[in-house]
């Protein structure tokens, strides 16, 4: 019996150690089951995010690159009226693009920031909760003493059920415990994630800083493209030569449809006819690519300024940035380009010879070989190259030959200049 009893001692000894560790770590840990989890998934979320946000943004700075290069090709025809307005164009568009990039990279960090800091207070909040139950609990364990051990041995059934009770409480006690080691880890992984965001968001803001200053490099550079526009419209020396240089761009224009005529020709003697060939069948029908003005009518114009004429192949709607600009008929996109005075163009083939081409877009939206059917978006109103302002020019061609495009669009209620 004496055995019995030292045995007993013994045990109780681990039964209050293991008993202790159980208790301490079982209300630490009582109501943090969940939220390691939770910031996993919220980590893990914002991280997937920011990757995405990164490959879109290289994506749009490898455009960015390319478009650069061209502007430092055009460079070399600085005593080009044509030119000059191409370059301010470009170098604007580019600034803008980078500047909108950083500008929802730092919102985007901006908002991630904000909601870890949020679950920072609530955690913090959770923790000291914790801790003053924890220590009511230890004061409660302290006064009580080895009672704690006699209530269990008490609830035993017998020895074999108090050894098994004893083993219990120790394998709950070294999992609880690897819970909150495992929590506090997270806790400092996330401590540290907030520091690489607020190194994040301190670059992103720097690069937003740069950025401005050269979008109002590019607004300077803006308000000159102004100038040089109302140079054309008053000095008529100006004027001749941009009037010049847009004949040229007029006839290179025809150059590439004739060039894209006979590629037609050719394809059409081994492959049967594009389109719906019923283009010829909507003539005075076919829906207006953008509702608008007409400022610059079809044929010789007289410029009653200077008293000079010049012959438009095709009409020029008036309109604001960003207004959709829809095809008038199915075809398929043949050429989608920046094309020297008519800037971003886009040329649609509707079979039988018959064309259509939308200038000074800003956006194209369509590829070259797509197929596409009246009234699809293909890009969006700019001013590319026009000096005109946000206007869009549309032509109408009949095997390379232009037509006066208000003789093919339904009659238009809006009064034409």
């Amino acid at each position: 019996m004496r055995i019995l009893r030292n045995g007993k001692q013994d045990a109780g000894c681990k039964i209050s150690r293991g008993y202790l560790s159980f208790s301490v770590f079982f209300f630490l840990v009582s109501n943090f089951l969940i939220l390691p989890i939770a910031y996993a998934d919220n980590i893990d979320k914002l991280t997937r995010q920011i990757e995405m946000e990164k490959r879109q943004l290289n994506e749009i700075e490898d455009k960015i690159n390319k478009q650069k290069t061209k502007v430092s090709t055009v460079k070399k025809e600085e005593d080009s009226v044509l030119s000059k307005l191409n370059i301010l164009n470009r170098s604007l568009k580019i600034a803008e693009k980078e500047f909108m990039v950083y500008n929802l990279e730092l919102s985007e960090i901006q908002n991630r920031r904000e909601g870890i800091e949020t679950k920072e207070k609530e955690s913090e909040s959770k923790m000291n909760r914790q801790k003053r139950l924890l220590h009511d609990r230890l004061r409660a364990l302290y006064k009580e003493g080895n009672l704690t051990y006699l209530k269990i041995a008490l609830s035993a059934n017998n020895f074999t059920d108090f050894i098994q009770k004893i083993k219990y409480m120790e394998k709950i006690a070294e999992h609880d415990s690897k819970i909150v080691e495992i929590f506090f880890k997270e806790q400092k992984d996330l401590e540290r994630y907030g520091l690489t965001l607020s190194k994040s968001e301190e670059e992103v803001r720097i690069l937003k800083e740069e950025v401005s200053k050269k979008k109002g490099k590019m607004k300077i550079e803006k308000r000159g493209k102004e100038r040089l526009l109302g140079e054309i419209k008053e000095k008529r020396v100006v004027y001749e030569r941009i009037k010049e240089e847009l004949e040229d761009s007029s006839q290179q224009l025809m150059g590439l449809i004739e060039m894209l005529e006979k590629k037609r020709k050719e394809v059409s003697t081994v492959l049967p006819p594009k389109g719906t060939g019923d283009f010829a069948l909507k003539r005075g029908s076919l829906p207006w690519p953008i509702t608008g003005n007409t400022i610059a009518n079809y044929g010789k114009v007289r410029e009653p300024k200077f008293n000079t004429y010049i012959f438009n192949n095709g009409i020029e709607i008036d309109s604001f940035p960003g207004i959709a600009v829809k095809t008038i008929h199915a075809g398929d996109i043949i050429f989608a380009d920046w094309f020297r005075g008519y800037g971003k163009l886009i040329i649609i083939d509707h079979g039988e010879g018959y064309y259509s081409l939308y200038g000074h877009l800003d956006e194209i939206e369509m590829s070259v070989g797509e197929r596409v059917e009246a009234g699809d978006i293909i890009g969006k109103v700019g001013d590319t190259d026009s000096i005109n302002g946000y206007t869009l020019y549309f032509e109408i061609r009949q095997r390379g030959k232009p037509e006066d495009p208000l003789v093919w669009l339904m009659p238009h209620k809006i009064a034409h200049r």
